[in-house]
């Protein structure tokens, strides 16, 4: 009965997301589900297609949604007059410019806490599936489809475009050097004999797109089976081919604090954390060392999305819930491995982002949440209360509200100095 659950409460929710350009194929998925819930049990008893030991296989239905693409759309359709920012406390606004990224549009826009747009960077490239701006001003921008890591100026002009198999997220080191995610499609016996594996990696670069050094995250969480055990996914058949996404790494993120390395050996600053959503995982690796230190979040996550360290030296999750039905933000203590804070909408089904999602510590304490798959982001306090209520005014064709990828706030005197330049 869990996986008829799982399965209705996201058909309920794909319904409340499908584009307006692929409503049809939102229709016959639907119909492919209503199939798939009468063979569920005989799916759950059938042979697994990826030979890795020693783990238990997955339900079917999360696979199935693990397997689902990208929305570019929502089914709201943005109205003349209506408000991009629909709350505004603005005695418990964290100050700053936040930075949203509307992937299908490939466009990346810097809105005041009012909603006005003060910059914005748009193409090249078809889709974008992240940004993140520098110090300088330039835009790093993750393209998809061609799997491309691209630095743009702040008049928009291309540094460099860099095609390395870049997917999903990019950081800036402490040493000042860039760490992408990056992927390739091989044959991996362990994890299967008879298919191929997308392998992510982590490749580092210079600031002018230059590969130093690549590493394969499969190796990096085979170095210790004692931390980390592999669940099994499925197979899926893409452009005729059946690949197994074992990983689906999402984010990407350096050790920065020097102060927190006398706390813990995990904040050691050559250490670096990954979020890796089809491993309901996120884990730390040694650098330097090539291996795995640290990994969390079997049992408790469920295809998660930007993991990121706080100053308290506290995890912070966006937990999509695929086996819920609604997501989460959580606040882990990675020491610990003891969640010491979470939000959830009151009617938990309120919010899920099935694909996507962001959360960042602000400030003054509060956090900001891209609710991605509904084209929404929120700015709540500690206690949940939203204090800012952003709604994304771009829309397709037919007037259908885009969703977004990642929403993040910047502020400093080198980022107004920027906006006020002619």
């Amino acid at each position: 009965m869990r996986n008829l659950t799982v399965l209705l409460l996201t058909l309920q929710r794909l319904s409340a997301t499908s584009t307006a350009h692929a409503a049809h194929a939102a229709r016959a998925m639907t119909a492919g589900f209503v199939v798939l819930l009468c063979v569920l049990f005989l799916a759950a008893c059938t042979e697994q297609e990826a030979s890795i030991p020693e783990t238990d296989p997955l339900d079917a239905s999360i696979d199935q949604l693990r397997a689902l693409g990208y929305v570019g759309y929502t089914d709201t359709v943005v109205k003349p007059g209506d408000e991009t920012v629909r709350v505004f406390d603005s005695e418990n606004v964290a100050p700053g410019f936040t930075l949203i990224c509307t992937g299908e549009l490939a466009l990346a826009e810097l809105y005041d806490v009012h909603g006005k747009v003060v910059h914005s960077w748009r193409g090249p490239g078809k889709v974008w599936s992240n940004t993140e701006l520098l110090a300088n001003g330039d835009l790093l921008v993750v393209v998809r489809g061609e799997n491309a890591l691209m630095r743009l100026s702040w008049d928009g002009s291309v540094v460099w475009k860099s095609a390395i198999g870049a997917h999903h997220d990019v950081d800036l080191t402490p040493a000042g050097t860039l760490a992408a995610l990056t992927k390739r499609v091989h044959r991996i016996p362990a994890i299967s004999e008879e298919y191929d594996v997308k392998d992510n990696g982590i490749s580092l670069l210079t600031q002018g797109g230059k590969v130093l050094a690549s590493v394969s995250l499969v190796d990096l969480l085979s170095s210790d089976p004692a931390l980390f055990r592999f669940q099994r996914v499925e197979r899926q058949d893409l452009a005729g081919a059946s690949i197994i996404d074992l990983l689906h790494a999402n984010s990407i993120e350096f050790m920065q604090r020097e102060d927190l390395t006398s706390r813990h050996p995990l904040y050691a600053l050559a250490n670096v954390l990954v979020s890796i959503r089809h491993q309901d995982t996120i884990a730390i690796f040694d650098w330097s060392e090539r291996k795995l230190v640290w990994a969390w979040g079997q049992g408790e996550l469920s295809g998660q999305h930007d993991a990121t360290v706080l100053e308290s030296g506290n995890i912070l999750i966006f937990d999509n819930g695929l086996d819920r039905g609604w997501s989460r933000i959580v606040e882990l203590d990675p020491v610990a491995k003891k969640i010491v804070w979470e939000y959830a909408a009151a009617k938990p089904v309120e919010f899920f982002s099935l694909r996507k999602g962001s959360s960042q510590r602000l400030s003054n304490g509060n956090t900001l949440v891209a609710n991605s798959d509904s084209g929404e982001a929120f700015e709540l306090t500690r206690s949940g209360e939203i204090v800012w209520h952003f709604w994304n005014p771009n829309a397709d064709a037919e007037g259908n509200r885009a969703t977004i990828v990642r929403a993040k706030r910047y502020r400093g005197a080198w980022l107004e100095s920027l906006i006020v330049r002619p």
